[in-house]
């Protein structure tokens, strides 16, 4: 991977610094991988990619549950067929392309211009704890975030091609991996039409017409008219319902908070990037590149704000995670215009430095000293609790909110602990449906944030306890 992105430097610190960054990035998305629980979205993720099933079954679990396409869980029911159903498999899979997009960032940067800037970016991205978060996910989004910078890199591959054949391997990839991204999330379709506007721009402002970039668009937003007529078919909007518009204060920051980890830090980013497109805008308006990645930043923040002032609210951090990679490259790459050396490390020396304290009020690092901190459900500890009682019976008590709302919650809970009682031994008996009159002592796990039901017959509590990530864990008798 080094050999690739060519780290090789004359500096030997600079190359060991280097070296460094990035294998802290992926330390912190490989280790304590599966230390939480799942959580309640990952969970969902975990019972669509039952390889146990057909994929026709799979299919109409996602259109039952999600709202975002079928490619992701197809490549992690794949995944988990040959390496075994287990909830570490998919949150490895997200881990692997977490890391990989340091490099494929760190490739696409060096695309814009071969100076040292794609050290920076691929040390920024490594430390990056908005993706290194997302890393630990069973969730699509990191990969999306993957598939987006190769569609980035080869879009560039094939706008500098100097080949007179359409068809050639720059083509046919950035075809194959712009499609890719579109239907593992449906914002990646932003990207598409970021390419569209900048191909449109081209043409009016540098009057440069490029057929096959032209005709390869073609071909993306037919094959994207295609999938949407299906999409939009089985897509339940009815699963991002919670999304509100953001106010007025999400201006002032655009998620940057989010995104770089704390108030501070995205303090730091933002002013970065506008003072340094303020101070280098004339030579801005001259690096094609850099007018491509201004459009997709500007493009995804305000298709998905006009679509909620619009229709609905649907933008939301993880959503536009791939926002990243314009914010980040634009500013190392134009950190690299500053010509006093000595500024311009000392910029560089902040942001790195900055991003690497950071780490020490996370649990990327604090895990190394303490116990870290859980936020997901802890299920395992409930299980614990239950299985060294006497009564070992558990009911989740959720079926309003699962039959009303048809969203299998009941299902997806029962699936995820099944398995963790087959993994550890536990001897623990689920009650189904059928048995909802059941009448004696039983155990109720309810995730707070879902509206739990009580159970029909009168009953008491005799014990609860309330376990970290927002999972209460209560003993009743039920009586007749």
């Amino acid at each position: 991977m080094f050999k690739l992105l060519k780290f090789q430097e004359n500096n030997l610190v600079v190359y060991l610094v280097i070296f460094s960054i990035i294998l802290l990035g992926f330390t912190f998305r490989f280790y304590n991988l599966n230390y939480e629980n799942l959580w309640l979205d990952e969970i969902y993720s975990f019972w669509n990619t039952d390889p146990n099933i057909s994929f026709a079954e799979t299919y109409s679990r996602i259109k039952a549950t999600e709202s975002i396409p079928f490619l992701y869980y197809y490549l992690v029911k794949i995944c988990n067929k040959v390496f075994g159903y287990d909830p570490a498999v998919g949150r490895f899979f997200s881990a692997f392309f977490g890391f990989l997009s340091v490099f494929s960032v760190g490739l696409l940067c060096k695309k814009i211009k071969k100076n040292k800037s794609y050290l920076l970016a691929s040390c920024l991205i490594s430390l990056n704890i908005f993706l290194i978060v997302n890393s630990q996910e069973m969730r699509v989004y990191i990969f999306t975030f993957f598939l987006i910078s190769l569609s980035l890199i080869f879009f560039l591959n094939l706008y500098k091609e100097e080949k007179a054949q359409i068809f050639t391997k720059n083509f046919i990839l950035f075809v194959f991996f712009t499609f890719l991204a579109i239907i593992s999330h449906p914002f990646a379709i932003i990207v598409l039409i970021s390419f569209i506007v900048f191909g449109i721009i081209d043409y009016f402002y540098f009057s440069k017409n490029q057929k096959k970039i032209n005709i390869s668009l073609i071909l993306i937003s037919i094959l994207t008219i295609v999938f949407l007529y299906h999409y939009v078919g089985y897509v339940s909007l009815k699963n991002v319902g919670w999304i509100e518009q953001p106010n007025i204060k999400f201006f002032t920051n655009l998620y940057f908070s989010k995104f770089f980890g704390s108030r501070l830090l995205g303090i730091i980013h933002l002013l970065a990037l506008i003072a340094l497109m303020i101070y280098f805008r004339h030579k801005i308006i001259k690096k094609k590149e850099i007018i491509l990645l201004l459009i997709l930043f500007f493009l995804t923040y305000s298709i998905p704000l006009l679509y909620g002032y619009l229709i609905k609210p649907i933008i939301f951090p993880k959503y536009i995670l791939f926002v990243l990679i314009p914010i980040i490259l634009i500013i190392s790459h134009l950190i690299f215009f500053i010509e006093k050396k000595i500024v311009r490390n000392l910029i560089i020396f902040i942001l790195i430095f900055f991003n690497l304290a950071n780490h020490f009020s996370e649990s990327t690092v604090k895990q190394f000293v303490s116990e870290r901190q859980r936020f997901n459900p802890y299920f395992e500890r409930a299980f614990e609790i239950i299985d060294n009682s006497e009564n070992k019976k558990l009911f989740y008590y959720t079926n309003k909110v699962n039959d009303e709302n048809m969203n299998y919650i009941n299902t997806v809970l029962t699936n995820y602990s099944e398995i963790i009682f087959d993994k550890k031994k536990y001897e623990i008996d689920i009650l189904k449906k059928d048995e909802e009159n059941y009448k004696g002592n039983v155990w109720n796990i309810c995730l707070i944030i879902i509206p739990c039901d009580q159970p029909p017959n009168k009953f008491e509590v005799l014990e609860e306890t309330l376990l970290e990530g927002g999972l209460k864990l209560s003993l009743w008798k039920i009586n007749e």
